[in-house]
């Protein structure tokens, strides 16, 4: 069969050979007539690695149509240089018809060095179980950005599976990169440039979305402006949603105001809930005012429970009042017990009375918690 020199002398063989390859893609094949190398060449005059980028698809190793690294060897790589850093979408592998077993478990990498073969990031990696499941003919999704696009192989001692050929050996008849340069995209030709929105100018090679925005805007081509009250003027690219607020603002848009009682740092973005109040309030919203027996209507945001009462009164809300025997009306605030007692009480609320047989009826009130009457001095009887 004669060789195909470009690939529309090829396009009858293509219907026959895969029919769905014929789809209109709207980005180029960067790869065409680009500068490809291998590992080794099977011959120095015929089956160079140029083959693979000569947009001819014959799958027939005799065509002059494919590549082919030199066999007996435990590794093979096969690269093309695309000229520029590119927008990948996709890579389109035609390899020699039937020989599954020398493509078995080949790796695919895009990569800006070429330090070793496989330097970059690991697009696509073959991990087939059976001869029959290694495709020959396939396309991969690869969205990355890159300028060189690497085609490896390798044989572990012992193989990964028996039926692996012995050796690292590839050949293929035709790689193609579906994409644009950066920045650019469509049209076959990628002619059309990419938003200026689109963060580092780059876009997606078929539609020109952008993959990310510019500090400040959103949307599938970044035409949207984030809202002003977002923090710093972050929004997400897809729904303009603000990833944080401004101080004083909450909802998915940062458009609702934080409440006047909330102190300091505002409120949190999906609720409004107040991060702290402002003196004298508490609850989510800060809405709700500390009793009036908090001294100096101070008690915790969250909860209510005052910090400290005001004279004669106990308990978390200090709603209760001091025993009457305490002296001054001061008592603890967690238990109501009394701090001191009135003279003639004891006891830890001062309810009990002290002993007629004390002096002046004085008995120590004891630390507190302890119930134990103790004269102060005996009286003394004539």
């Amino acid at each position: 069969m004669a060789r195909c020199t470009y690939i529309e002398s090829c396009y009858s063989i293509l219907l026959i050979i895969a029919p769905h390859l014929a789809t209109v893609r709207s980005e180029g094949n960067i790869a065409l007539s680009k500068t490809a190398t291998q590992s080794t060449n099977r011959s120095s005059n015929e089956w160079l690695a140029s083959a693979a980028v000569d947009g001819c698809q014959n799958i027939d190793m005799f065509s002059g149509c494919c590549g082919h690294t030199q066999a007996g060897l435990k590794t093979a790589w096969w690269r093309v240089d695309l000229g520029q850093i590119s927008t990948i979408d996709s890579i389109h592998i035609i390899y020699r018809d039937s020989y599954q077993l020398r493509l078995a478990g080949y790796e695919l990498y895009v990569s800006n060095t070429t330090v070793t073969p496989r330097d970059g990031i690991l697009c696509y990696q073959d991990t087939s179980t059976t001869e029959a499941a290694v495709q020959l003919n396939i396309i991969h999704q690869c969205p990355y950005v890159g300028r060189y696009v690497t085609v490896y192989n390798y044989r572990n001692t012992p193989k990964r599976y028996s039926w692996y050929n012995d050796y690292a050996v590839l050949e293929l008849c035709e790689v193609l990169v579906y994409g644009c340069p950066a920045g650019k995209y469509g049209d076959g030709d990628c002619s059309q440039i990419c938003p200026a929105t689109c963060y580092g100018g780059n876009c997606n090679p078929k539609i020109g979305s952008c993959f990310y925005c510019a500090v400040g805007t959103f949307g599938v081509f970044c035409e949207n402006t984030c809202s002003l009250d977002c923090m710093n003027g972050l929004c997400d690219t897809g729904t303009g949603n603000c990833l944080e607020c401004v101080p004083g603002k909450f909802g998915a848009t940062c458009s609702q105001d934080c409440s006047i009682n909330c102190k300091g740092t505002g409120c949190a973005k999906d609720t409004g809930y107040c991060y702290g109040c402002v003196d004298g309030k508490y609850g989510d919203t800060c809405d709700v005012d500390c009793s009036v027996n908090c001294k100096d209507r101070l008690c915790d945001g969250n909860t209510g429970y005052c910090g400290d009462c005001i004279v004669g009164r106990y308990g978390v809300n200090c709603s209760n009042n001091c025993p009457a025997g305490c002296k001054d009306n001061v008592c603890y605030i967690d238990t109501g017990f009394c701090n001191e007692c009135l003279s003639g009480k004891f006891g830890n609320t001062c309810n009990q009375d002290c002993s007629i047989n004390c002096k002046d009826t004085l008995c120590v009130h004891g630390r507190r918690g302890l119930y134990r009457m103790r004269c102060r001095q005996v009286r003394q009887h004539m």
